[in-house]
């Protein structure tokens, strides 16, 4: 059995960030601008047209149909 040890609190906030990534992803497109991160301890712009970008659903239902 597998227990959900997540609290509601920490559900809610982790649909939150996943929701607010998607709508930056999706701004950016639209705008053509990109993401900007703080990633190894640097500024960096990544183009958000990446597969890093693409909606991890879409990567599990490629890997199931291979």
């Amino acid at each position: 059995m597998i227990r959900d040890n997540q609290s509601e609190f920490s559900k809610r906030t982790n649909a939150a960030m996943k929701e607010t990534r998607k709508d930056v992803v999706d701004r950016a497109r639209k705008h053509n601008t990109p993401i900007v991160l703080w990633r190894d301890g640097k500024v960096v712009e990544l183009d958000p047209f990446s597969p890093e970008f693409d909606d991890p659903k879409d990567e599990t239902a490629a890997a199931d149909s291979e």
